[in-house]
């Protein structure tokens, strides 16, 4: 893909409108070329590849309506992004308060924590209330691990993973386990794993052994929020996720908890710097959990599930092995060991075919025998609006690659395909939009198709200006 990006620098110096006059304390975007050149590219290669990485790039309508924002040399982007606001109450007011009562309807939660920028320092803070240095953590894949990096934070680290012959999840087997090692906190984060398991049948080994439960379900979050996939708040003493996965929203991470650890994870939000929020985030929180309720998210994450289950079929009608028999949510994990591809081979070869995916190896309950995959996610290309066939044909040409993986001819005619998919797309479905008639608040609702037309136009004439050296 790389010649595609050829002269873009040079492209788009020619090609920048030229800066509007505008107030004096207002820097406007257009006359950054460096990061305006930074951003075309970045929405080059977001527009022309097809996205199938778990987390790379989910929040696709921030990078558009940012890079739209600095195309057009709009003063007024300075102030919609504003970082200036911070909201550093001790206690939830205001937007903040808002946001937590949506959170708590959504997921039948009793206590919300939306003070922290990352998972990372979501995973610290539950830590840091739930466990103290030395205890014993039981983990799927030994999962948060990676986040303990204090002398605080070192603790004995305990793994459950998969049956390799059934490739599930064999409870009982993680009941001994926890029986045997009596683990502080038990963590369930199925990053790896593509099945609903009993959440009720795992808190219970938690709680029957003085353990505390922590679910975390980051890009299963808005699956979860509609249902499409059951919930583990109520059996949860804590639960985790981010906000830019399947929830398409800002930069930033949330925190459930049960009443009676209200206290201790809001002390420790604090001790541990989380107390200021930029209120530009706070915004963006409040109006995606508002989102989560309708209708049109809802078919969203119904279709979500369709599209994993249609490219697990292409990929499966053409030889390739699934693992963990199939896929419940958003993730389809390609299983290479059988076709004998290493997961970096397998990785090159499809990024220069057009794909982005993840490698990864998946840990079984056997220490001896480990699983080299593709981790694949429908929770982009769903938000750019494909749907079950052509996900099935994307699961076919994928295929095409892997059997042929030292082939250039075959992958350069895969790579022309999947360009061609790619660019027919939008980066955000207009289908997905729930609130369409507060699109543009400079026209009335009689106007709105006058000001659909419009905005049409004026891409239209961003893509001619962005692309027309494709053509050369």
């Amino acid at each position: 893909m790389q010649h595609r990006f050829r002269g873009i620098a040079q492209l788009v110096e020619q090609r920048s409108p030229k800066p509007r006059a505008v107030s004096s304390r207002l820097t406007t975007p257009a006359t950054n070329a460096q990061v305006l050149r930074s951003l075309c590219v970045l929405f080059l290669r977001c527009f022309c590849v097809l996205e199938l990485a778990p987390l790379r790039s989910a929040n696709i309508r921030g990078i558009l309506i940012l890079y739209l924002q600095f195309w057009q040399g709009c003063g007024p982007a300075g102030i919609a992004f504003s970082r200036k606001g911070h909201h550093d109450e001790a206690k939830p007011t205001g937007l903040e308060e808002i946001t937590i009562n949506r959170i708590n309807k959504l997921f039948g939660s009793e206590h919300a924590v939306i003070r922290l920028e990352s998972i990372a320092a979501a995973s610290r803070v539950v830590f840091y209330s739930l466990a103290k240095k030395g205890d014993t953590i039981l983990s799927l894949d030994n999962r948060k691990s990676d986040h303990c990096n204090s002398k605080n934070l070192e603790f004995n680290f305990v793994r459950f993973s998969i049956d390799p012959k059934t490739q599930l999840l064999n409870l009982d087997r993680v009941e001994q386990i926890a029986k045997e090692h009596k683990p502080k906190v038990i963590i369930f984060s199925p990053v790896n794993y593509p099945r609903v398991i009993d959440y009720e049948r795992l808190a219970k080994i938690a709680h029957d052994i003085g353990a505390y439960m922590w679910f975390d379900i980051c890009q299963n979050v808005g699956l979860v929020a509609t249902g499409q996939i059951p919930s583990p708040v109520p059996y949860a003493d804590v639960v985790t996720f981010s906000t830019h996965d399947s929830l398409r929203g800002p930069q930033s991470s949330v925190i459930l908890c049960k009443k009676e650890l209200a206290d201790i994870i809001d002390k420790t939000v604090i001790t541990t710097g989380h107390f200021s929020l930029k209120k530009n985030i706070l915004a963006s929180l409040a109006v995606i959990f508002k989102e989560a309720t309708t209708e049109k998210f809802k078919q969203y994450t119904k279709q979500v599930v369709l599209n994993a289950k249609a490219l697990q079929k292409g990929l499966e009608e053409e030889g390739i092995t699934i693992l963990c028999k199939g896929t419940d949510t958003n993730l389809v994990l390609v299983n290479l060991t059988k076709l004998c591809i290493s997961c970096k081979k397998a990785h090159n070869a499809l990024q220069s075919a057009g794909f982005i995916v993840k490698p990864t190896v998946l840990s079984t309950c056997d220490e001896n025998l480990n699983f080299e995959i593709l981790r694949l996610s429908s929770l982009i290309l769903t938000t750019r609006g494909l749907k079950e066939v052509q996900m099935e044909h994307i699961g076919k040409m994928m295929a095409k690659v892997l059997k042929n993986i030292d082939d250039m001819a075959i992958i350069e005619e895969v790579r022309q395909e999947a360009v061609d998919i790619a660019m027919e797309c939008p980066l955000f479905s207009d289908e997905w939009l729930a609130f369409k008639d507060v699109l543009n608040p400079l026209y009335s609702a009689k106007d709105i198709n006058i000001s659909h037309e419009l905005a049409a136009e004026r891409k239209m004439a961003v893509m001619k200006k962005l692309f027309s050296f494709m053509k050369k």
